[in-house]
């Protein structure tokens, strides 16, 4: 593919790619704050974490499919990112392809899978004794029994979705699609994602995604990197590189002289001879 072919392909799916960016931004960051575990006094976490499964089933499963939905949406975002990394030879190989297609869905499918284990898991827990103390917890681990298979998948796609966060963001900073900001960003939610640190890193994904739709959609505060434009490798201007760039342009023109202005030289006026002088004529006779 040619580059002005890539630079189709990206205008054509740019709104789109931008719409499932914002989709998953809102998305993660409903996800986030309709389900939040009470903190009971003499309760362990585990025994405390299925006590409010069972108090808040409902968002609890809304939290699970949300954050599937969101998932199913980055699928999008990373492939329209990963194709113009590609292109502008972002050093990422070909094969990464088939990371960006599974681990958003094995992310998507485990969440909901493992949300429906656990209301059950938890609805067990809260119908019996005892629940507090030690004894709670034994009783929660006991429980806790999710099929090998299910949390193997789970893993897989919670890593595979961090890994994205990483490795895309920093390669398309070296080739000058995002700021260097937005590159570390970006991997900052991955690592979030693998500490399990749910709330903060929605709200940072949120943040991230939502900043690269702009992106995409050419709103970029100060206008997007060159890189954008051209379909190669170019890095992203600096702070002092735009202000150097808007002094340069804000100079003004050399001033011309009148010849320059209307056009090209012409040749002075023949001076008329002047007629001979009394004295020479004098002279003569």
């Amino acid at each position: 593919m040619t580059p002005d072919d890539q630079l189709q392909w990206e205008a054509r799916w740019a709104v789109p790619a931008a719409i499932a960016s914002f989709g998953a931004a809102v998305l993660l960051v409903i996800s986030a704050t309709i389900f939040f575990p009470e903190d009971r006094k003499g309760i362990e976490r585990a025994p405390d974490l299925l006590l409010s499964i069972d108090d808040q089933t409902g968002a609890y499963i809304a939290s699970a499919v949300l954050t599937a939905l969101a998932a199913l949406l980055l699928l999008g975002v990373f492939y329209y990112l990963f194709r113009a990394v590609v292109a502008r030879g972002g050093g990422v190989p070909q094969w990464f392809v088939y990371l960006v297609y599974a681990a958003p869905v094995l992310f998507a499918v485990g969440s909901v899978i493992y949300a429906l284990q656990a209301v059950d898991i938890a609805d067990e827990f809260a119908s019996g004794t005892p629940i507090r103390g030690k004894e709670g917890g034994d009783r929660a681990e006991e429980l806790s029994d999710i099929s090998p298979v299910l949390i193997a998948a789970q893993t897989a796609g919670t890593v595979g979705v961090a890994f994205l966060f990483v490795m895309l963001p920093l390669r398309a900073r070296r080739v000058g699609l995002l700021t260097p900001f937005m590159g570390i960003l970006g991997a900052i939610a991955g690592a979030l994602i693998v500490f399990q640190l749910a709330g903060v890193s929605a709200i940072v994904q949120g943040f991230w995604l939502g900043a690269l739709g702009l992106l995409f959609l050419g709103r970029w505060p100060g206008g997007r990197g060159p890189a954008w434009e051209t379909g190669e490798a170019e890095p992203w201007p600096s702070a002092r590189d735009r202000a150097a760039l808007s002094s340069k342009d804000a100079e003004p023109a050399p001033e011309t002289g009148p010849a320059q202005e209307t056009g090209p030289a012409q040749d002075p006026e023949p001076v008329p001879d002047r007629p001979p002088s009394r004295k020479r004529r004098k002279k003569k006779r």
